[in-house]
């Protein structure tokens, strides 16, 4: 049999050129059994978040027909941050922050998040899944509450957290804060205890009964509103100071509710051991001297027709749109005491006199609500009219209304 060398024979008719052709094929095979192919990563597990704004209006105590539309600053959001822990492990399975500014809306109430979530949890069957506790905050920044909160804190940790007096005073009397710190905003939280977690990867939801669990955002602070007007043709009117009694706001609040018996969102969560603020400032900067005049200045007294505390509350925005009346607001800690106070004023070129108000029980100036006094200059004299409080029961013409 005749030996061919298939590495050296060469057939007759070969050209060099075939062969420099074969060979750049060899090194182009060769090149591409070594090269490696790009592995595609896999998609991260996302787990949604639904944060709902800040509700339009609370449902009253006694009656309810609608939402009460809130001052659009207020509820605008520009800082974010959520924390997921595990129920009982307690331990930190995700964390999201963002500054980017986001508005809520009637025809937009919610904002959906996904947040990357440890890959263990998620790749946990479902029924064994443990339970999560969610945490969220915006707008609390140490500009504005000096609290800085980040994704390194305990869950322990963001539970102690408060918005206290300390060398500032943060929505305290100190300094009261009296219009939405711009680019800022108010301080709101809300949070999810012990929710199950459903779905699979890569999309996780928290689940509530079947359906999407939302996390309701609730204004940290309390509103107080002053309301002044005086009848068309009448004397002037001059609000020389605005003070409330001692002992009345506290010294710190928590961020986030408390869901053990008591807390609900119509209770207080203040940290009661740190005592009371014997601070009495003026709330005024400045005497306020140029009151908005109307021919009738009693119809914007609460209970003056009965209206529900929606139409009251769309009713007094109008008018104070249109001049019709004077708003100061105060953005303070809520409290569980009986807010009451003074407002010294003057009528035309007479002496200085005084009008108390009060509210009508203590636990009413919680977070999340608005309490309004409403003061006005008729027939020469004034009348204060406070819009009460009442307790979490059916009444047939008292009414609790709040902004949110």
């Amino acid at each position: 049999m005749k030996y061919i060398n298939r590495h050296n024979c060469q057939r007759q008719g070969d050209s060099p050129i075939l062969w420099l052709l074969f060979l750049l094929l060899c090194l182009s095979a060769c090149s591409s059994d070594e090269e490696e192919i790009p592995v595609q990563p896999t998609e991260a597990t996302k787990l949604y978040v639904y944060i709902y704004a800040p509700k339009p209006a609370q449902p009253t105590r006694a009656a309810y027909d609608g939402d009460v539309n809130p001052i659009i600053n207020e509820s605008a959001v520009y800082s974010l941050q959520i924390w997921v822990y595990g129920h009982s492990s307690h331990d930190l399975l995700s964390y999201y922050a963002s500054t980017q500014l986001s508005s809520f809306s009637s025809s937009n109430p919610y904002q959906l998040i996904q947040m990357t979530i440890d890959e263990t949890y998620a790749e946990t069957e479902e029924a064994s899944r443990e339970n999560v506790d969610v945490y969220i905050a915006a707008n609390v920044a140490n500009s504005n509450c000096h609290v800085e909160l980040d994704g390194q804190m305990t869950q322990d940790e963001l539970e102690a957290a408060l918005i206290q007096k300390t060398t500032a005073d943060p929505f305290g009397l100190t300094n009261p804060v009296s219009i939405v710190p711009a680019n800022v905003g108010l301080p709101m939280s809300g949070v999810l205890r012990n929710q199950p977690v459903t779905g699979t990867a890569p999309v996780l939801r928290l689940d509530d009964g079947g359906q999407v669990a939302r996390v309701q955002l609730i204004r940290t602070v309390s509103k107080l509103r002053f309301v002044f007007s005086r009848q068309t043709g009448g004397e002037t009117l001059t609000i020389n100071s605005i003070k409330l009694d001692t002992g009345k706001l506290p010294i710190a609040e928590y961020i986030f509710m408390a869901d053990d018996p008591p807390y609900n969102r119509h209770t207080c969560h203040i940290k009661t051991d740190e005592g009371y603020d014997a601070t009495t400032p003026n709330l005024l900067s400045a005497p306020v001297t140029e009151i908005a005049e109307n021919e009738n200045p009693a119809i914007y007294a609460w209970g003056y027709d009965e209206a529900t505390p929606e139409v009251y509350e769309d009713r007094i925005e109008t008018a104070a749109a249109n001049g019709d009346l004077t708003q100061k607001y105060y953005y303070l800690r809520e409290s569980d005491e009986q807010l009451q106070g003074e407002i010294k004023f003057q009528i035309g070129s007479g002496e200085e006199q005084r009008a108390t108000f009060t509210m009508i029980d203590e636990g009413g100036f919680s977070r999340n609500h608005v309490w309004t006094v409403y003061a006005y200059q008729a027939k020469a004299r004034l009348h204060v009219v406070v819009v009460d409080t009442t307790p979490w029961r059916a009444t047939e013409k008292n009414y609790e209304f709040y902004n949110w």
